[in-house]
């Protein structure tokens, strides 16, 4: 993979022409030891006084390549250039692509000139080439050699194949002799060299930032859901991660407290529920609107029932299936007639976590009407966050229709969560053939996919990864760390970060008191249902069929910022992944 500089294309780059080449450039594997800068500012371009060079590529033994990217259809009419984009829009072109690459080459080569003239002079050679992706280019002219096209054709191959042969025709033109030059030190002098005249770049804070703005503005389009709702008693809402379930569910919960309902909103995972009950604090709706972990409300329940010693007994004896299987349905209802309290609304989150008929027995019995007859709502993902449980999503609902045989069911299918590159991705690598829902517009900074080859290893990489986070103004509040496996068993356990930050397991957060940014830990199966702005994934140390649901679950708890750590062994099979998708948006089935 060749050294990208910036690492990763801006969030405002809007050429998808540009995104595209650049991914192919990045992970081409015969591109290891080039360096290739994307979006290049020069502070004069001829007699302009600023230029911009699409991409600006360095070939250890080959040469210093800048190359023009021109994204839709091509045409040109009494020597007038037109691009046409997919939408149809047309847009007249000054001069030629062939000539804004050939101007750039010689402003670059100028500006170097300036910097490092005997190097210039005796080791380097330049070219140029225009690079037309979503087009078979096949025109000829005296303007151009066939070699310095790059087009939908040309790139079935591997993009290495083009620039090398570019580089031979170029070194043959010039007489340059077969040696070395210029090599890895004469190029990473030029990379130097230009740095200084790079386009200044928003940091990744600000991006992930705005990023997170418009990913709220989206989850409240979601509410217009809300209407089915108010048309049905009891209702089954499905969804993907990342279509809005929680924040729906919570608003539901507000507008049925407000009503007048006295409301009960529950979860499974402790850290959701905790979550959910800090929200609903802030409502200020006193016991019209009870919010959090199921478990924990019900224990509440029968701490204040006649049975509160009885099943404490149980608490401390029974087995762990034993007293969530039978032990809490049990005293849970006799709490629940005893204190006759109950639910005119009960809404549950993460549906697919609490539909067991331990859980719907007392769920039937807490609520007025029961399941049957009484008001509800569920929100839950069947395919593939039930990890909690053996059966299938189809089951799953099964049982629920036993309970209650009528209900409506609504079906979220836009991921108002997750930029669009996490959502693709995180379909990619979880197993999906097919995007499980719409993807959001929004394109956010690429997934970053970094390899270790040990523990120790993995422990340098995830330092280095959130130290350059806080250089770049991320906030810590806004990162946290996941993995499939607890804190002491993991990678990056007993990690120094120094006096830059410390990584804490997110349980022990309450009582840690440091001056140092603290960082949270904890597990995706615990972090289920909860979300973050940044998310580094660590200990994957395989990608197979067995992980998919654990990754679809962990990577789509990033909104805005997804870093993941894999282990070195994974490399070929997350390369080959987005090897085909990259093939797939340059091909598509229709070509």
């Amino acid at each position: 993979m060749a050294t990208m500089l910036p690492r990763e294309y801006d969030s405002s780059t809007v050429s998808s022409a540009e995104r595209k080449l650049f991914e192919l450039l990045k992970h081409d594997p015969d591109t290891a030891d080039w360096i290739v800068l994307h979006s290049l500012g020069l502070s004069r371009r001829g007699m302009k006084p600023y230029g911009e060079i699409d991409f600006v590529v360095l070939i250890p033994s080959g040469g210093i390549f800048c190359l023009e990217v021109k994204g839709g259809g091509i045409s040109c009419s009494g020597g007038i250039w037109e691009v046409t984009n997919r939408e149809g829009k047309t847009e007249k072109l000054k001069r030629s692509p062939f000539m804004q690459a050939r101007e750039g080459m010689f402003a670059l080569r100028k500006a170097l000139l300036h910097h490092m003239p005997r190097v210039v002079q005796e080791k380097l050679v330049f070219g140029y080439a225009v690079v037309f992706p979503d087009i078979i280019f096949n025109k000829e002219s005296t303007e151009w050699e066939a070699w310095q096209v790059v087009d939908h054709e040309t790139l079935k191959k591997p993009i290495s194949e083009a620039l090398k042969k570019l580089s031979f025709n170029m070194r043959n033109i010039h007489k340059a002799d077969k040696s070395a030059e210029p090599d890895a030190v004469t190029l990473k002098k030029v990379q130097q060299a230009l740095r200084p005249d790079f386009e200044v770049v928003i940091t990744r804070g600000v991006q992930i930032e705005k990023t997170e703005e418009r990913l709220l503005r989206l989850t409240h389009e979601q509410f217009d859901t809300l209407d089915l709702l108010s048309e049905n008693e009891r209702c089954l809402f499905e969804g993907a991660a990342g279509t809005g379930k929680t924040m729906l569910a919570l608003e539901y919960a507000r507008r049925s407290a407000l009503s007048g309902k006295r409301t009960l909103l529950i979860c499974y995972n402790r850290i959701l529920g905790d979550w959910l009950t800090s929200q609903v604090i802030g409502y200020n709706l006193g016991d019209r609107l009870t919010a959090g972990r199921y478990y924990k409300i019900l224990r509440n329940l029968i701490s204040r029932s006649s049975f509160s010693s009885e099943f404490s007994d149980h608490e401390k004896c029974d087995e762990t299936n034993e007293l969530f299987g039978s032990t809490y349905p049990y005293f849970g209802q006799l709490a629940i007639d005893e204190l006759d309290d109950k639910f005119d609304v009960i809404i549950m989150d993460e549906a697919q976590d609490l539909i067991r008929r331990e859980v719907l027995d007392v769920v039937n019995c807490y609520l007025k009407g029961g399941l049957k007859n009484g008001i509800w709502a569920a929100f839950g993902d069947f395919e593939r966050q039930a990890i909690y449980c053996q059966i299938t999503g189809g089951q799953i609902k099964a049982l629920l229709r036993e309970y209650a045989s009528s209900y409506a069911k609504g079906k979220l299918t836009l991921n108002c969560r997750n930029t669009k590159n996490i959502g693709e991705e995180t379909a990619l690598l979880s197993g999906f053939r097919s995007s499980p829902c719409r993807m959001s517009k929004i394109p956010g900074p690429p997934v970053d996919y970094r390899y270790y080859s040990s523990k120790e290893n993995e422990r340098a990489v995830l330092y280095e990864t959130i130290t350059r986070f806080m250089e770049e103004d991320v906030s810590p509040e806004d990162i946290v760390v996941l993995s499939k496996l607890k804190y002491v068993n993991s990678g990056v356990s007993g990690i120094d970060g120094g006096k830059k930050f410390r990584l804490v397991e997110m349980n022990n957060l309450a009582s840690e008191k440091s001056r140092i940014p603290v960082i949270p830990f904890i597990t995706a199966q615990a972090f289920k249902g909860m979300e973050s702005s940044v998310v580094i994934l660590c200990d994957i140390d395989q990608v197979s069929d067995a992980d998919q649901s654990l990754l679809y679950v962990a990577m789509s708890r990033a909104r805005s910022q997804l870093t993941v750590l894999l282990h070195e062994q994974t490399k070929k099979i997350i390369s080959e992944r987005i090897a085909k998708k990259l093939k797939e948006e340059l091909y598509p089935a229709h070509d």
